[in-house]
């Protein structure tokens, strides 16, 4: 370490007054950061030949994790690095102060703010400081080695940037060619449609070619297309109608995006979401639960309609309601339950909802409906348990600002759908009652039973848990399990906003 740099400090100075600070061209972005760590070492440079080696090193890997280089002043650096002097110069020093707790910190927290990116995003985020992890790395010398322990650790993570890898050798050799449009491709079917299907489904793995290809539709191409359904969330009949063959037909170069994308989304992420967890991907349209890094349980969910997506979020379950009475929100309840009732009052008894006023019940045919609005509503509308009540027979709550729960539904048709974003924002599960046996388990004053026997009394029950579960409610398009890489629709249309926000260059660190 060598003594304190007056020019250092005039540049941060001027950095932290506010005023846009170029070194070499270059915008220093660690406008908060970097001038606390030069004032912390009292101004000093810091950066040695070695350390900027390894340094240079690891941002040439940024492509793998769907970075960019260029975001981290790379050209200048090595440029100032191939030079001896130069790399001692004040200016280097600050390039590649600024550039590593950019780095860092898009490893640490993502390059870019969720909540810009996709609204309302209020899960579990990673943290960590880059500064703290700048001084531990100059303290300990080997950066390569501690950035290894920056990724998030997740086999998703892991698995993309793999799957990023295979993807871009896939465009290097020219990707694939589209299959024509025609009537659904099905066994026993041949022609040159049914030959572009081989050589397309073998590009990605899924098939293996003959060694003298024919255009036959075979069982075993049938079976190539079922693994290409499964892992895109298709139906998986093995027959290639036009959702199957418009997934067919997506580019090398789009899956390539989402992938970069859904990194990004898993940077954002705390890596620690408990030893007993509930996770839900709104894309996926699937609830899992984890123990200590396994998978207890798993079933379909049906999520929010587009226009009423489910949020991102993490809260905490801590009980759940049997015959659980149904408060009308109100978003449901302006947009929906209160223009049906205006057009006919039996609309409340034909749905067995109840209209409460101070907690006592009032005689809906004596309400003027037709001067009721959101503006002015002074009643509630409650729905009572019931084979009709649109919370079914239980209800898991997490209480959160969102009014969002996981809970039973009589609709149970929908869970038979590929695609199953059909609610108001809330989670339905497809087999609750099984979801409220997996809770019990650990609980000896309930059984298999007692839930049943509380069930037909038609009255409802609140059940604390015995151990409160963490719930993460997130949004993935691509990730990685035991099956290989999985690709989902993306029903809420967010992919787009992610990935051209990652193309633009890195903004400034606060």
């Amino acid at each position: 370490m060598g003594q304190s740099n007056e020019a250092i400090r005039k540049y941060t100075e001027t950095i932290s007054a506010g005023v846009p600070v170029q070194v070499r061209g270059e915008l220093i972005h660690s406008v908060r950061l970097l001038p606390e760590f030069y004032f912390e070492n009292e101004f000093r440079r810091v950066w040695t030949r070695p350390l900027q080696e390894s340094f240079l090193n690891l941002v040439n890997k940024a492509y793998d994790h769907g970075l960019t280089p260029a975001d981290y002043h790379f050209e200048v650096l090595n440029r100032l690095y191939a030079d001896p002097v130069e790399s001692q110069s004040t200016d280097a020093d600050l390039l590649f102060t600024d550039a590593f707790l950019l780095y860092a910190s898009h490893f640490l927290n993502g390059k870019l703010n969720p909540e810009e990116v996709e609204g309302e995003w209020q899960a579990v985020r990673r943290e960590g400081n880059a500064k703290t992890f700048l001084k531990k790395c100059l303290q300990q010398g080997n950066m390569e080695e501690q950035f290894e322990q920056l990724q998030p650790e997740s086999q998703s993570y892991r698995g993309l940037v793999s799957a990023l890898m295979h993807y871009r050798e896939i465009r290097q050799n020219g990707g694939w060619n589209t299959i024509e449009a025609g009537e659904t491709l099905k066994p026993g079917m041949s022609g040159s449609r049914v030959q572009s299907l081989k050589y397309r489904l073998s590009i990605e793995g899924y098939f293996l070619m003959e060694e003298e290809p024919n255009d036959q539709y075979t069982q075993e191409l049938a079976e190539a297309v079922r693994r290409f359904q499964q892992h895109h969330g298709l139906e998986a009949d093995g027959n290639v109608g036009k959702q199957t063959l418009a997934t067919l037909n997506v580019s090398v170069e789009a899956k390539i995006a989402k992938i970069k994308a859904n990194l990004e989304r898993l940077r954002w992420i705390n890596q620690d979401l408990g030893d007993h967890y509930v996770f839900v991907n709104i894309a996926d349209y699937k609830m899992k639960v984890f123990k200590l890094d396994s998978l207890t349980f798993e079933q379909r969910v049906v999520v929010g309609k587009p226009f009423r997506k489910t949020p991102v979020f993490s809260d905490t379950m801590t009980y759940f309601v049997l015959n659980p009475y149904w408060t009308v929100p109100p978003t449901i309840l302006f947009n929906d339950v209160l223009p049906e009732v205006k057009k006919d009052v039996n609309y409340l008894q034909t749905k067995q909802m109840k209209v409460l006023q101070g907690g006592q019940e009032v005689a809906a045919e004596s309400i003027e409906w037709a001067k009721l609005s959101k503006n002015y509503f002074p009643y509630t509308i409650r729905q009572e348990p019931g084979p009709a009540n649109a919370l079914g027979a239980v209800k898991f709550m997490f209480p959160n600002k969102y009014n969002i729960y996981i809970h039973d539904t009589p609709s149970k048709e929908l869970f038979n759908r590929p695609d199953r974003a059909f609610s108001s924002g809330c989670i339905r599960l497809n087999q609750p009652l099984s979801f409220v046996n997996y809770l019990i388990a650990e609980m000896p004053d309930w059984n298999t039973e007692k839930i049943k026997a509380v069930l037909e009394t038609g009255r409802d029950k609140t059940v604390m848990l015995r151990k409160p579960l963490s719930v993460h409610i997130l949004y993935l398009t691509a990730w990685v399990d035991e099956d290989g890489v999985q690709f989902r629709n993306d029903v809420y249309q967010r992919d787009a906003a992610v990935i051209s926000a990652l193309s633009e260059s890195a903004p400034n660190l606060n």
